[in-house]
């Protein structure tokens, strides 16, 4: 469609006084509109309540007459086709419908990778927002990212039990979004250990779940090699994050619909409009927070059972013991990872190690329990 006849075509829908124009279609392509609408939204006690406010109607009603304006310009058919309701849905304006439809079947596992500082956190946190939305409300979200926790439907889980935990007694439908997950595993995951096994039946587990499925979001990195590999290979969705800030690419994405896909760069389609979660909405992070992930499950062969974790599942645990003695405080690993980093996970054991670098134990006692 040659550029002269698209912008004709387009001024004729613009001209058709019987077409009912919708103030909003999809995410909002304005960047200055997207913070402002963030920023009043962080004063309602929930999005709903802000959306059916004179003043959000105002915004966007602005913004729709921009964006109009904007099509009619550059001959955008299909963009003012879906904002006047002459397509059969807003997707071609936006394809944001298109990823929402891919991360909502049952038991979806879902890989967001891209640099750092590239805004993969924010557009995790916005894809549980827009699925709790879509889904009325009736969605559990649980994750190891601090701040969203602050929403009711939000639950912390920084741990392997933690989280299966949370997968068998939570019911109904559920997301978990997994943050730094790969640095974890790939630290542990030494030729002859047990981690990934441990992982295999970690991941399995998680998506079953109680009364509903689980959804899984995996935050990831840039480089293939930095992330686990049952993270990558069972992906049934792959969100390529463009680029950082500064570059002028964070309001974009690529979706892949299989990690074999994104190999090959056989593309599914390019999100654009994206937008940042205010850190003092509900489902804000908090900026200053490192998230963590503990690999605490000792004898996962026992501890998994029939796809979900076993009751009694401390009793396997290698530091577990008889008795009526208070369980010690749980302390920072004292190990070293193979790169020469500190391990900072936590444990209970005497020796100060985690399951993972107690071969590094030589039997001395750990000076932090020495006054205990």
């Amino acid at each position: 469609m040659t550029g002269g006849y698209a912008s004709a075509k387009a001024g004729d829908h613009a001209r058709d006084d019987e077409t009912e124009v919708r103030p909003i279609v999809g995410r909002v392509d304005d960047p200055a509109t997207r913070e402002l609408l963030n920023h009043y939204a962080g004063l309602f006690d929930s999005e709903d309540q802000f959306l059916e406010s004179e003043l959000a109607e105002q915004i966007l009603r602005t913004e729709a007459t921009n964006r109009m304006d904007r099509a009619v310009r550059e001959g955008a058919v299909n963009e003012l086709e879906a904002m006047m309701g002459l397509s059969e849905s807003s997707v071609e304006a936006t394809g944001y419908d298109m990823l929402l439809s891919r991360v909502k079947p049952a038991a979806q596992q879902i890989l967001i990778k891209g640099e750092k500082g590239s805004g993969k956190t924010v557009m995790a946190l916005d894809i549980a927002r827009q699925l709790y939305t879509d889904m009325d409300g009736e969605l559990k979200v649980a994750t190891n990212i601090r701040g969203p926790n602050n929403h009711d439907a939000v639950s912390y889980r920084d741990s392997m039990s933690g989280m299966l935990e949370w997968v068998r007694e939570t019911p109904g439908e559920k997301l978990l979004i997994g943050d730094e997950w790969s640095s974890e595993m790939n630290t542990h995951a030494v030729p002859g250990g047990d981690v990934r096994q441990t992982v295999s039946q970690f991941i399995n587990a998680l998506r079953k779940g109680e009364g509903g499925s689980t959804r899984l979001l995996v935050i990831g990195h840039q480089h293939d090699t930095d992330i686990a590999k049952i993270l990558r290979v069972q992906s049934d969705l792959v969100v390529q994050k463009a680029g950082k800030a500064d570059e002028g690419l964070a309001d974009r994405a690529y979706l892949y619909d299989s990690w074999q896909d994104y190999q090959t760069g056989d593309e599914a389609l390019t999100l654009r409009g994206l937008s940042d979660v205010i850190e003092s909405s509900p489902w804000g992070a908090d900026t200053n927070y490192f998230a963590t992930f503990d690999l605490d499950l000792d004898s996962p062969r026992e501890q998994i059972q029939k796809g979900k974790l076993v009751e009694d599942w401390q009793q396997y645990q290698d530091d577990a013991e008889g008795g009526d003695d208070a369980e010690p405080d749980r302390i920072v690993c004292r190990g070293t990872k193979s790169g020469g980093d500190d391990c900072q996970q936590l444990t209970r054991h005497e020796s100060g190690f985690c399951a993972h670098h107690r071969p590094q134990w030589d039997g001395d006692t750990d000076p932090r329990r020495a006054d205990s």
